[in-house]
Order: C-alpha cells, then structure tokens, then sequence
C-alpha cells in the first residue's frame, strides 16, 4: 500500500509545528509482540489459499476467497488482511471491488489490536477511500501503527522526520526499529540516507547488502550494478569494477524475480563486501572492520 507516501507527506507538513511537533518520546516495540495468535484451523485454510494466490500459478479465486472468508470467521488477521486487499482493488478475475468490505476488514484487525490494521486503515484514508476526517485521522492511525511496532508504518514516520520533520535523530530511531525486525524497505532507506545525506557509501552499501538478504527487490536491483563496469563510477558510489561481486549480486537478483518470497539470511557472512577504495569499510572510523569483513 505504498500510495500513503505522499498522503502521509502532506498531512505532515500541514500540520507544520502543531499536532506533531512534539512527538511522544520514542521507544522501539516489535510488532510481534502486540500479534494475537492465530487459530490453528483457520491458519491451515490462510495457508492454503495463499498458496493457490502464489503469482504465476492458474488461481482459482473463487476457492481462494472461500478459503479466506473462512478464516476471518476465527479472527485470522492475516487473512483479514489479504481478504481487504483483493476487495480494494478489485484484482482482475477474484472478487468485485468493494471498499468499504476492505475497511469493515481492517476495522476488525484494530478491534483485534492488530497494527497491522491501524497502518491499513491509515492508508486507505491517505487514498480517500470513503473514510471521514482524513485530515484528522490519517497521522493518528499511522502513529498508533508505529508505536505498535508495525515496520511499515514505522518507516514511513522515520523519512517523515528525516527529510522533513527537522528531527534527523528521531527518525533513524523509528527507521532502525523497523528494520531491526527484518523489514528489507527500512534498511534500503538507511543506505539511501547513508549515500545521499551523510556520503558514507560503504555504510550504505552494507544497508543495501542487509535489505537484499531481507528480501527487498530494490535493493537487489541497486546491488546487481554497483560492481558491474558498465556502471558509472558515482552511481556505483565509487567502488571498483569487481566481475566475482558483480556475477553473485546478478544471481540473487534473479533468484528474487523469479520468487520474491526468498530470503538469504547468511549473505553478509557468506559474501563480505570490500571496502571501500578511499572510505574503507566506514568512512567516520576508518579503522572499523565489520564482523564479516573479508580477510
């Protein structure tokens, strides 16, 4: 639901120094910690469909939403979840579009305590999806997420306070929360932050390699260019041309566009990255080797 991006944006600066000038102080939850667990039956009938809803595959929908619809009758949050989001778009051949299912379904994730659904319910108001008051609302949906520990929304209020809150440290803390839990995009911000803001490439160039292990496609699109020669030398931060680097990054990129549900936990200790050709391995310390350094 990446349309709340530039709904979150404008909510924020017309708020300006008023509703979140002075946030509450700011302590790292996991969203995990705030999941209800899932009945095991209805998380068989949630894995089932989800299953059959695998792009690439022929999908029976009519089976699929069967399958889900069950689920949510025993409170199953995250096929209340898939559930929604087939009724917000409408996807081609499922089920007839129909918003205000996709926002009774998100209600009941809050009613549950899910954040998951305050952060659903904020970017269906960020669309104008037939929720009141958005001006009102729209933060406040996205905060409770975010103080529930939900990555998503947790990143969203880091770029928020980075780049346009006057409030830099703020929003690393909310941005290494969410990736801390894994969250590939939470990372890939760190290294765009690293790279852009602060000029430390290897740091951001161990972000990118962190987000490509969590799973997150953009990043393995940046890092299958960085040591190919054909890239100029100040999109690739300055590294050296590397064929071996170069033909490992290409690999993984393809292994995630064929299955973008992979993750590769052991990359940063199976393939260490090289320093820097004038940075090192951090340009702020530059006698810091990380603990996957190579030899």
């Amino acid at each position: 639901m990446h349309f709340i991006n530039r709904f979150a944006l404008m909510l924020f600066l017309s708020l300006g120094t008023t509703a979140m000038a002075e946030p509450a102080p700011f302590v790292c939850v996991h969203e995990k910690d705030h999941l209800p667990a899932l009945d095991p039956l209805a998380d068989s009938w949630y894995r089932e469909a989800a299953a059959l809803a695998k792009p690439g595959t022929r999908r029976p929908w009519a089976r699929i939403v069967e399958l889900y619809g069950k689920a949510v009758e025993r409170d199953h949050w995250k096929a209340m979840h898939n559930l929604a989001a087939l009724y917000r778009t409408g996807w081609p051949g499922s089920i007839e579009q129909d918003r205000q299912k996709s926002l009774d379904l998100y209600q009941r994730m809050i009613d549950l305590g899910v954040p998951q659904g305050f952060y659903n319910m904020a970017a269906m108001i960020g669309n104008k999806a037939g929720v009141r008051n958005p001006a009102t609302d729209g933060l406040t949906f996205l905060d409770k997420a975010a103080r529930m520990g939900n990555p998503a929304a947790l990143t969203e209020l880091g770029k928020l306070y980075i780049y346009y809150g006057k409030k830099e440290d703020l929003g690393l803390q909310y941005t290494r929360c969410a990736a801390e839990q894994g969250y590939g995009l939470a990372n890939y911000e760190l290294a765009l932050y690293y790279e852009i803001l602060k000029s430390n490439y290897p740091i951001a160039l161990q972000h990118y390699q962190v987000a490509l292990s969590q799973g997150y496609d953009g990043a393995a699109f940046y890092m299958k260019r960085v040591f190919d020669k054909k890239t100029r030398p100040h999109t690739a931060m300055w590294y050296a041309p590397d064929e071996i680097q170069d033909r490992i990054y290409k690999d993984y990129y393809q292994k995630l566009l064929k299955d973008p549900n992979l993750r590769f936990p052991t990359l940063m200790k199976d393939h260490p990255l090289p320093p820097h050709p004038t940075q090192g391995y951090d340009a702020e310390r530059p006698d810091w080797k990380p603990e996957h350094a190579r030899p």
